[in-house]
């Protein structure tokens, strides 16, 4: 949470506020094994298996998700309310732990965090890509279902 809301503070005035969450995702995997390393595998594991850390795990990122919103929102008083900011925040938390989720369940992705990383950062960008068309999908993500934009998105 804390890299993220750094993020938001130091943005550039024409940063749009999904590249602002996807910079902070960048910043924080580029900085630490934190969400993608050894550790990251186990807290994965026992958040599914054991349901009192699931609980604290949920409640950990509720909380964070709506500390994120609040800096969003106050961010970019005339693009973003607190709602719409919910939203957005919302939904890249879903697409970044989605996405961590998934990638963790394979041992041979476990093993290359440098490439789960490059997967979970091109997860997400594409998930966001309709709160920021002009964010282009990573090179590996070229294939044609990868470069649809979603549907509805402009």
């Amino acid at each position: 949470m804390r890299v993220a809301v750094d993020t938001i503070a130091r943005r550039s005035p024409d940063e749009e506020p999904a590249e602002v969450l996807l910079r902070a995702l960048r910043e924080a995997n580029d900085d630490s094994e934190d969400m993608t390393g050894p550790l990251a595998a186990l807290r994965i594991r026992l958040t599914m298996e054991v349901p009192a850390v699931r609980g604290r795990a949920l409640q950990l990122q509720w909380e964070s998700q709506r500390e994120i919103a609040r800096h969003l929102a106050a961010a970019y008083p005339d693009r973003l309310d607190e709602v719409s900011a919910a939203a957005l925040v919302g939904a890249f938390l879903g697409a970044a732990t989605g996405a961590l989720t998934t990638l963790m369940e394979d041992p041979e992705r476990r093993a290359n965090p440098a490439a789960l990383r490059e997967s979970l950062q091109k997860a997400t960008e594409i998930a966001l890509r309709p709160w920021a068309p002009q964010i282009r999908p990573s090179r590996e993500a070229s294939t044609p279902a990868a470069s649809t934009p979603p549907p509805g998105s402009p």
